[in-house]
């Protein structure tokens, strides 16, 4: 009998965890009423609505769109309306890419530590030094701020540790042979 309440207790609580989840993704979808669904895959999921923090841990991926963002532990913020403020990700290394609309290449990134802000404006930055490239172009630095709607990277090669340098591979852009 106390094997069965444990089971029915676990199973209650992965259905409480399956619906926090849902409505975690729900309230991410709201952000942007242009934009798809969230969808996130973890090994765990923890939930909290009263303090707007879902913790994802083990083999995380969250989709959105174009957008593939992956890594270890993820945590993502709500403000109190339940609209996407951040996500911080750990990984080895935690990744980005995003297709631009354009349909160019995609836009990669990876890092020990990322972080994603939703809107004022749209960014991400990696920390602990990141690489960011799309196509053959790259920069990689100790901290890569990058503006996704702008286009536009800031890098800064400093470290606690020492001085070290931004590098930056930008190629031509070639036309094409028709």
């Amino acid at each position: 009998m106390k094997q069965e309440d444990n089971m029915t207790r676990t199973l209650c609580l992965m259905a409480q965890i399956l619906v926090f989840s849902l409505l975690a993704i729900m309230s991410l979808t709201t952000h942007a009423q242009t934009r798809g669904p969230v969808q996130l895959e973890a090994d765990t999921a923890e939930v909290s609505d009263a303090d707007g923090l879902s913790i994802y841990r083990g083999n995380v991926v969250l989709t959105r769109d174009d957008t593939r963002i992956t890594g270890d532990v993820m945590r993502v913020y709500t403000d109190s309306e339940r609209e996407l403020q951040r996500i911080e990700v750990e990984g080895n290394p935690a990744t980005y890419r995003d297709i631009p609309l354009d349909g160019g290449a995609p836009r990669r990134a990876e890092s020990p530590i990322m972080e994603y802000y939703a809107a004022n404006p749209e960014r991400i930055i990696l920390r602990s030094g990141g690489r960011l490239w799309q196509g053959d172009n790259e920069v990689t630095g100790e901290t890569i701020t990058h503006f996704v709607a702008e286009g536009r990277t800031v890098a800064d090669g400093s470290s606690a540790g020492g001085s070290g340098r931004v590098n930056v591979t930008v190629f031509p852009e070639q036309e094409s042979e028709e």
